[in-house]
């Protein structure tokens, strides 16, 4: 019945030529089958992957909601607009859809840091045999142990009632040990094993950015980086956007493979300037791309700036490095290194035209 009726007042609102008429079918399909369905995923989203360490929680939600409600009231005027007088298929999913996406873009942007961790483990999650991630009968991604996954092929996960609690896993470590001394995938298999069942995939986001003490900073305007008058070439551009199905496309991993040879032959200092301050738009780390697809991991990056696999992974999670910082691992200027870095960027944007 509630179909029938979203159907309905969809139809009305599309096909009504009263405009008076038509905004009060407007205003019902937002009320009774938009507005519920994004408050629920929008709360349960940002509940379960952010309420640990954000403490805008209420606003998050908000500012997702209106988004989402605002997009959709402009889709649907666009559609009256045009003429068109059929109902969108399957409606419910339309605007569940459009919620998800809004909430992945919401967080790309708002806390890089940990969208750059979420993408980190699903690529640890995917590539490691201990370990396996799938879709639960929400659509939600799931992630446990290798021979769990095996298990919900007949009794689908539920999402627990808590997530797993940081502060519990660390008072189960043995004496003398301590999370500092754990690598990434250690960290993963060691909670996952101390949980004992699977967990959503954002809910060990969460107890892992607990553990690691990553935080997201807003970058203040002194963050961004200054560069000469002219240099207007961001190599960033040529980057595809690091959007959830980026691993799964084909055409943008070979793009990026060829950005990757690209920057492999430019020289020493150009290479090293260029990854260590590598941003997108939002002023957010972009090397990570490469080890997320699979381009490059961690120590064939440090090959290729000439540097220690220790030296990267110390400072890792701290990039992209600020220029004043990557002068004194060089050697040079500050203006310097902003001027190897300009070089780089030109010279891969004609290269990548070329291709």
């Amino acid at each position: 019945m509630g179909q029938e009726d979203q159907d309905v007042l969809l139809r009305r609102f599309l096909n009504e030529e009263d405009p008076t008429i038509a905004q009060v079918c407007l205003e019902g399909l937002l009320a009774e089958h938009v507005e519920p369905v994004v408050r629920d995923i929008t709360r349960y989203k940002v509940r379960s992957a952010y309420s640990r360490g954000c403490g805008h929680e209420a606003q998050d939600e908000e500012d997702i909601r209106s988004e989402v409600v605002l997009h959709l009231i402009s889709r649907l005027r666009d559609l009256r607009r045009s003429g068109t007088r059929a109902p969108i298929e399957n409606f419910r999913g339309y605007v569940a859809a459009t919620t998800y996406n809004a909430y992945f873009q919401y967080v790309r942007t708002k806390y890089p840091v940990r969208w750059r961790l979420k993408n980190r483990l699903r690529y640890l999650l995917n590539h490691r045999t201990n370990f396996s991630i799938w879709r639960g009968r929400h659509q939600e991604y799931f992630c446990g142990l290798a021979a769990w996954a095996k298990d919900q092929a007949d009794h689908d996960a539920d999402p627990q009632n808590q997530p797993p609690d940081a502060d519990g896993f660390i008072d189960s470590l043995a004496p003398g040990h301590t999370v500092a001394h754990l690598s990434l995938p250690e960290l993963v298999q060691a909670v996952l094993a101390w949980n004992g069942r699977p967990v959503l995939l954002d809910e060990l986001v969460g107890i892992v950015a607990d553990l690691q003490g990553i935080h997201d900073v807003q970058p203040s305007q002194s963050y961004v980086e200054q560069e000469p008058e002219g240099a207007v070439v961001n190599v960033c551009d040529l980057l595809p956007d690091l959007a959830p199905d980026i691993v799964t496309s084909l055409e943008q991993r070979s793009y990026v493979e060829r950005l990757w040879m690209e920057i492999c032959q430019l020289p020493q200092r150009q290479r090293v300037a260029l990854l260590l301050n590598l941003r997108d738009s939002h002023a957010r780390d972009a090397l990570v791309l490469f080890s997320v697809i699979g381009i490059a991991n961690l120590r064939q990056i440090a090959e290729v700036m000439e540097m220690s696999l220790e030296k990267v992974a110390a400072f890792w999670n701290m990039l992209p490095l600020e220029d004043s910082t990557i002068a004194e691992l060089l050697g040079i200027t500050r203006q310097q290194v902003i001027n190897l870095r300009k070089s780089a960027r030109e010279r891969l944007a004609r290269r990548m035209a070329a291709s």
